[in-house]
């Protein structure tokens, strides 16, 4: 080989190595940063924290305090999503117009578990939210009764119902241990993702959806470590999350 070769590859290398650094630097630039809510539901908190800490792409932070004083004062809002993991009613009407005005403005939200039956007595949070756990017996807007929603424990096979989705694509179908529901409601229009032919617990796993200008993630899935520690389920998580902050490109890009 001679110089003037030898001299062209090492460019080629320095360059490489260039971009990838550059990429790299671009890839932790682009970490999602999403606020957690919690409270209202007890849950294992060490685990609950190590997954947070070692999923992929998504910088978190956990709200002090009761959960909806994150939506007090908007002013310097930083997150790209919101996380509910709590299980809260009682957001005051200033509160409600705040997280409107996130939602409004394209902040992503992920709705997981029990946080499906947050907001019992503001009807507009299961449009938001995609779904609808009730505590109760009750009637959705138009005056359709409902029953109460139910809870079930065991082994369930989750199925990627939409594998051309940016967050399945990809995906393969998976089994997990885990608290299950079931008689929820569901928003029509959403769509459905992950789904269950176990019959202790919904059909409906994981959906998308828009509310507004917000992407919204929803899962019922997500109880506790045995769940959370599973690879496909923490990849689910991870893309539903960057998905909600526009941060993952579409699907076969």
């Amino acid at each position: 080989m001679n110089r003037s070769v030898r001299t062209a590859v090492c460019l080629a290398a320095i360059g490489s190595a260039l971009a990838l650094a550059g990429a790299a630097g671009g890839e932790a630039q682009e970490k999602v940063r999403a606020v957690i809510l919690i409270g209202g539901h007890g849950f294992d908190r060490p685990a609950f924290d190590r997954f947070w800490g070692g999923l992929e792409g998504v910088e978190t932070e956990v709200c002090k305090g009761e959960p909806y004083t994150a939506f007090d004062s908007i002013d310097a809002f930083k997150h790209d999503v919101v996380v509910m993991y709590n299980l809260s009613s009682g957001m005051t009407d200033a509160q409600k117009q705040n997280f409107l005005k996130l939602l409004g403005k394209g902040v992503g939200l992920v709705v997981w578990h029990h946080a499906l039956a947050n907001c019992q007595d503001w009807p507009e949070f299961e449009k938001i939210a995609g779904a609808k756990f009730w505590l109760k017996a009750g009637q959705r807007e138009g005056g359709a009764q409902v029953p109460q929603s139910g809870v079930a424990f065991g082994k369930a096979k989750m199925h990627i119902e939409d594998p051309k989705h940016s967050i399945t694509e990809g995906m393969a179908d998976f089994e997990i241990q885990d608290e299950m529901y079931n008689r929820q409601t569901f928003v029509e229009g959403i769509k459905v993702l992950v789904t269950t032919d176990e019959p202790k617990s919904d059909k409906t796993i994981a959906w998308a959806h828009a509310y507004g200008k917000a992407r919204v993630f929803g899962c019922q899935s997500g109880h506790d470590a045995k769940v959370w520690n599973h690879e496909s389920f923490r990849k689910l998580m991870s893309r539903g999350i960057r998905w909600a902050a526009n941060r993952l490109p579409e699907a076969g890009k």
